[in-house]
């Protein structure tokens, strides 16, 4: 039994051909920051540090910018640390170094 030209013999030709290339799986854990809920405690802490201390006469402009730069701190300690232990997607040139590994 002959096929046609431009038929395929068995299906599994046929089913290569056509098939979808696999997805790329990204392993990386971590999130853009703005999705993050460290980001979001953030912001709205803030905006209430901000509302209170414009509101209130107990608290002056001094202790809102002490208070924000601590929770800023705060706020890039906890990326840094959630970021520190995953592997980047991005080209790292210095893995492109070829040291002591040379002909003398």
């Amino acid at each position: 039994m002959s096929t046609a030209p431009g038929r395929y013999s068995d299906r599994s030709a046929m089913r290569s051909r056509w098939a979808v290339p696999a997805r790329q799986i990204h392993d990386s854990e971590t999130r853009p920051f703005f999705v993050t809920s460290e980001f979001l405690v953030f912001v709205l802490f803030l905006m209430g540090l901000g509302i209170a201390a414009s509101s209130s006469p107990s608290i002056d402009a001094r202790f809102f910018w002490s208070a924000a730069t601590v929770i800023t701190s705060f706020y890039m300690l906890s990326r840094g640390i959630a970021k520190s232990g995953s592997r980047s997607r991005a080209h790292d040139p210095s893995e492109d170094l070829e040291l002591g590994g040379g002909d003398r």
